[in-house]
């Protein structure tokens, strides 16, 4: 079975999931590996259970390791990491974000417009964050 081509997706998004996945399925605490990129991303417990439909409590028991991860919840992690980065990567590099892009992005990754609002806040904050930090850092 071939998968359809992706039309949106840039190839250093690809190996971005691809190393994602890796880490999730390579390493043995998967549980560790999620936690990391929801603090990488700035979000809480609360708000990346609302962004994988999942309560806090449920994200609480995959990230110590007491549940392991579905497949389906995998997929979609890895998913809602990368197009997280991809607009990322779209802020620092243009002044006006690329909406018809990132939309048709989160279209091919499988994640529907409100989603994809939830997502622009989150990475827009967590890049701003990161922003100042090295600023900061320059001043001293």
């Amino acid at each position: 079975m071939r998968s359809k081509p992706l039309l949106y997706t840039p190839d250093w998004l690809v190996s971005f999931q691809k190393e994602i996945a890796g880490a999730l399925f390579l390493t043995p605490d998967t549980g560790e590996v999620i936690c990391e990129y929801r603090k990488r991303y700035g979000m809480s417990q609360e708000e990346f259970g609302e962004l994988m439909e999942l309560r806090r409590e449920s994200i609480s028991r995959i990230e110590n390791g007491s549940v392991t991860p579905t497949f389906d919840f995998a997929k979609k992690f890895v998913n809602a990491m990368a197009l997280i980065e991809a607009i990322r990567v779209e802020r620092a590099q243009h002044k006006e974000i690329d909406i018809y892009f990132l939309e048709n992005l989160a279209k091919e990754l499988g994640f529907d417009r409100e989603k994809l609002e939830f997502m622009l806040k989150v990475a827009v904050e967590s890049y701003d964050k990161k922003l100042v930090k090295i600023q900061k850092s320059l001043r001293r």
